[in-house]
């Protein structure tokens, strides 16, 4: 099997066990490369225990190794909760920060990576190969929250165009992703978000997106049930990243038989279901974490990647808003995140990544 290097952002040659020459040929260019990255070596409040270092790269690829120049990595919830030592992962210190990453034309392919460096040297199957016309924003948040839409959105309940869909954080990078795959899919979406000053602005963007009713979390509460018996038919799938209370009222809307998925828990608050709608509804509940999910179904992965990058590309999808933050900036970077602002963070690990490459976002 062969390995592409990539660095400087170009593919530089094909390595192979069966052409040593050309092995050797890159050994005597180079064996080190320099490389800044963001550590800790305990876990904490990462605006404290986060800091920029910079490490050597043994650069001497062995067969089935890649040397790949990490382009640009969002800042996920999960990288957070890794660092603040509340994710079932414990790293070895000291440990390199993030989740997922883009490089020339190949993302990491697992969040057990550590992609917050320049250059890493990873066995080619730490990598996916991507579409070389993703931009580098829809290529740096494909692993995580759009396939964790799409699976929720095919994998527990069948469903046919013109079903509704309830949600709640319709606002999150997910909720997003959840409200444009299904507008894809033909489905209707209800939306739940937090109230917030700009609430008008937010319900017209998630409706520009494909979302086809958007509450707040009081507006649904209070009125839930009246406006669910105006429907042709009541949610038959309900996603969940809040947990508490907001799970209760997303499992009273559901129809009998209905199905709660739950990736998220935002409240930090165990989920609320009624004893009467798990009972007399015939609830189901699942529970689902991308990561595992993608490791036990191999043979749906691919797919499921193949058709995210193809709605990438086709507009069907598109990644969160964003601000484009240097690696320097990091602790900015860092502190935004933590603060709840609206835009994800995204670092960029070179000053040659240039804002073209990135998005232009339908918000």
């Amino acid at each position: 099997m062969q390995s592409e290097l990539f660095c400087n952002n170009k593919i530089i040659f094909v390595a192979h066990e069966r052409l040593p020459h050309v092995r050797k040929q890159f050994s005597d260019l180079t064996m080190k490369l320099v490389s800044n990255c963001i550590r800790y070596s305990m876990h904490g409040d990462p605006r404290k225990v986060l800091t920029l270092n910079t490490i050597a790269i043994d650069a001497d690829i062995k067969p089935n190794e890649i040397l790949v120049k990490w382009l640009a990595s969002p800042i996920n919830p999960l990288d957070i909760n890794k660092i603040e030592g509340k994710y079932p992962l414990r790293p070895d210190y000291p440990a390199t920060g993030g989740s997922e990453a883009v490089g020339d034309h190949v993302i990491s392919n697992s969040i057990y990576n550590s992609v917050w460096t320049q250059y890493d040297v990873l066995s080619e199957d730490a990598v996916l190969k991507v579409r070389s016309d993703l931009d580098v924003a829809s290529a740096s948040t494909l692993l995580i929250n759009p396939p964790t839409a799409y699976i929720m959105l095919t994998e527990y309940v069948k469903l046919s165009p013109g079903d509704f869909v309830v949600q709640n954080s319709a606002n999150s990078a997910v909720g997003r992703c959840v409200i444009q795959i299904a507008s894809a899919l033909g489905l209707k979406t209800i939306n739940i978000v937090r109230d917030r000053p700009d609430i008008d602005a937010l319900k017209k963007g998630l409706m520009s997106l494909g979302g086809d009713y958007v509450f707040t979390e009081e507006e649904f509460t209070k009125n839930n049930t009246k406006f669910i018996k105006t429907l042709p038919a009541p949610p038959r799938l309900a996603l969940n990243g809040v947990g508490g209370r907001s799970a209760m009222v997303l499992c009273a809307s559901l129809g009998h038989g209905g199905t709660v998925v739950t990736y998220g828990a935002m409240s930090k608050k165990p989920i609320e279901i009624l004893s009467s709608s798990f009972i007399f509804k015939d609830l189901r509940a699942f529970g689902v974490a991308v990561g595992p999910w993608m490791q036990m179904h191999p043979e749906k992965a691919g797919h499921i990647m193949t058709v995210l990058q193809d709605m990438l590309v086709k507009g069907q999808l598109s990644p969160p808003p964003m601000e484009q933050v240097p690696m320097a900036q990091f602790a900015t970077a860092m502190e935004k995140t933590l603060a709840g602002r609206n835009k994800k963070q995204l670092v960029l690990f070179h000053d040659d990544v240039s804002k073209e490459q990135c998005y232009k976002s339908k918000l």
